[in-house]
């Protein structure tokens, strides 16, 4: 039985801080020196202590899941694209949202719809409450904050955007590179969550 987490609750989409952090990398910066220059420098302009390490922490998770084939072409790919890579590191990390964006976004666009309201979310948390016992546990609020992260996520990657009652749901133009590095990684299943296949 997979293993799930509540912990988007508390972390942001971070997309600035993320591409300092591959930009630190690939100039060969190592990921202490990184942390210590977030520590002592505030080289990430957090407004306290607390919040660099939760960023780092959150970051850092997230940039382990890509090998150095992402690292390099991260910096290649337009706005959008490198946007799309951060949310992909949030797919890679988090079952859950993972899930969500294969189940819910997917479908989406299978199915033209193009608008995501709330009752779609809940639905999707609902089943899940039903399948694991451990979600099951969750309270009403961390399922509402939990709802609340993944799509502020979405939108902030560019996926969603937020109408009154619904958030029209954006179809993503990959760049053909990033199409092809999935491909080569095997993320075929985040890779059919994106393009809706």
């Amino acid at each position: 039985m997979p293993q799930y987490s509540a912990t988007l609750i508390g972390y942001s989409f971070w997309f600035k801080e993320f591409s300092q952090y591959i930009a630190l990398l690939n100039q060969g910066v190592q990921p202490d020196d990184i942390r210590e220059m977030g520590l002592e420098e505030n080289y990430f302009q957090e407004q306290t202590t607390s919040r660099v390490v939760k960023m780092l922490q959150s970051v850092q998770r997230r940039v382990e899941t890509l090998d150095a084939d992402y690292l390099d072409l991260f910096p290649m790919l337009d706005l959008a694209n490198q946007k799309v890579l951060n949310l992909l590191t949030v797919m890679f990390s988090d079952q859950l949202f993972n899930e969500f964006m294969y189940e819910v976004y997917r479908s989406e666009l299978l199915l033209g719809d193009a608008k995501l309201h709330p009752y779609e979310i809940e639905a999707f948390f609902n089943r899940k409450q039903l399948e694991n016992p451990q979600i099951a546990h969750w309270t009403v609020q961390t399922v509402h904050r939990l709802e609340s992260a993944f799509q502020s996520f979405l939108r902030e990657a560019g996926l969603l955007a937020k109408n009154d009652d619904y958030d029209s749901v954006q179809r993503v133009l990959l760049d053909t590179r990033l199409v092809m590095l999935l491909r080569a990684k095997h993320a075929n299943r985040e890779l059919a969550a994106l393009l809706g296949r």
